[in-house]
């Protein structure tokens, strides 16, 4: 039953007649439901249940989720769990051993988002197979419940304790994904355990202090198929809005652990009456050619206006030494990289301004994430990369800032990716089109692209900053 090669991996798209998936249907109990249910709870995440998916909720708090088929008057109930290396989940329905709910997409809040079907030796999506559970991962699932011994189709134990799993590489996923799931169960379960992967943004018992009972267990990613099945009820908890307590609780560690030359260039700017700019440096994925001109440009303009400037990149989560998850010699090899760039810009800085200027400008690529986050506490405004750089300043402040992406994006993805995740969102912009030209052949996310005019950008800078009064 767990060869994948022999398994059957389909997609349900409600507008399109499938004969292999209207086969199984037949065969299947109410299985066209309850595709048809899970793919329209997929993007339903509005209001309360933004921060929570509700059937995370209802595991936290007792143990299993119900899921009802209004046309067919039937709930479906779940039954034991388990959790793979990449956070999907399965869920096992109570007296169906020929039904498994699956849940991945971190990014869209961890939905329910897939049905394995053991018996039929299948696997069919909801949404499309991107990021979704794969053939290989349901037969891997269902070889670990058939080597633990559990049954999946069994209703849990009452002593199994429900535990959540949570921690991705990717801070702003861990902010925006999981950290306000986490806080809103807490709230409700302040015992639950949790078992974190990483924790890029500080530990989650600093983050949560007034949890005592909060018990987590670090381990890496690879060891989450190995949680004792007979002692937990493992789950990922998701939800799709970064929370201003959860913004509020990063930052207050952030400024609990500043580095003392971070304090004191702070310090030094507040005293001479400087308002710093955060610019962001990346050099490779969805990133202009003349990156380095146009920063040089614009931070000329600025320094000269009586402004300082913190130029950061590529920042360290503060469990980067101590995770092996995270690739640490590429990471090691892009620090170098944006290091050597900042210094070819400060040295232009330098030639331009004088060397007195310099004391204006923090080059930072390579620091500690939360030093990162203290710094953009002291900026005024930001001009950033679309993507996770602009994330940092968009998640954990509401400053103004100027956001550049190559056309594809500029076209596609218009601020989305903070104004439906913050609901307190600063006044972001992005980058006027006219001042991009793409690079290569056109229509992709990740296409590099040049500025057009390095005056037109510094100009459209200056404007943002007069429009929010900043002086």
């Amino acid at each position: 039953m767990t060869d994948a090669a022999d398994w059957r991996a389909l997609n349900f798209d409600p507008g399109a007649f499938a004969p292999e998936l209207f086969t199984l249907c037949r065969q299947v109990p109410y299985l066209d439901q309850l595709l048809c249910q899970l793919d329209d709870l997929h993007d339903t995440l509005l209001g309360a249940y933004r921060t929570l998916r509700p059937h995370h909720r209802e595991l936290a708090t007792q143990g299993y989720f119900d899921l009802r088929l209004p046309e067919a008057g039937v709930t479906l109930r779940s039954a034991r769990s388990l959790v793979l290396e990449d956070n999907a989940e399965f869920f096992g329905v109570q007296g169906r051993p020929d039904l498994i709910l699956a849940g991945s997409r971190v990014g869209f809040g961890q939905p329910l988002c897939a049905v394995v079907l053991p018996e039929l030796r299948a696997v069919v999506t909801v949404k499309g197979p991107r990021w979704n559970v794969d053939a290989a991962a349901a037969t891997r699932a269902v070889a670990l419940f058939e080597a633990a011994g559990i049954d999946w189709a069994a209703p849990p134990d009452a002593t199994l304790a429900p535990a959540i799993v949570t921690g991705d590489r990717n801070y702003a996923h861990h902010a925006w994904n999981q950290l306000g799931a986490l806080a809103t169960v807490l709230r409700q379960q302040p015992n639950i355990t949790v078992f974190a992967t990483h924790q890029p943004l500080g530990p989650l018992a600093e983050l949560f202090p007034e949890y005592p009972g909060l018990q987590v267990s670090t381990l890496p990613a690879r060891a989450l198929p190995g949680i004792d099945l007979h002692r937990f009820q493992p789950f990922a908890a998701g939800g799709k809005v970064v929370l201003a307590e959860v913004r509020a609780r990063v930052v207050g560690l952030a400024t609990q652990r500043a580095c003392i030359a971070t304090l004191q260039f702070c310090a030094e700017a507040a005293a001479r009456g400087r308002k710093l700019i955060w610019i962001t440096l990346r050099l490779r994925d969805k990133t202009p050619a003349n990156l380095a001109d146009a920063i040089t440009g614009l931070a000329e303009a600025l320094l000269q206006r009586g402004f300082g400037i913190v130029l950061d990149g590529f920042a360290r989560p503060d469990d980067f030494d101590s995770n092996s998850d995270y690739d640490n010699a590429e990471c090691r090899r892009t620090i170098a990289r944006e290091q050597a760039a900042m210094q070819g810009i400060c040295a232009m800085l330098r030639e331009r301004l004088g060397g007195g200027a310099m004391q204006h400008v923090l080059p930072q690529a390579g620091g500690k994430l939360l030093d990162s986050i203290f710094l953009l506490q002291h900026c005024v405004a930001y001009f950033a990369h679309h993507g996770t750089l602009q994330h940092r300043a968009g998640y954990f402040t509401r400053l103004p800032g100027l956001i550049h992406a190559n056309r594809f994006i500029l076209s596609t993805d218009r601020a989305a990716t903070l104004h439906d995740v913050v609901p307190d969102h600063g006044p972001a912009e992005y980058i006027a089109p006219d001042l991009i030209d793409d690079i290569g052949p056109p229509g992709g996310p990740e296409n590099l692209y040049r500025f057009s005019n390095i005056p037109a950008l510094v100009a459209a800078f200056a404007d943002l900053l007069a429009r929010n009064g900043i002086a």
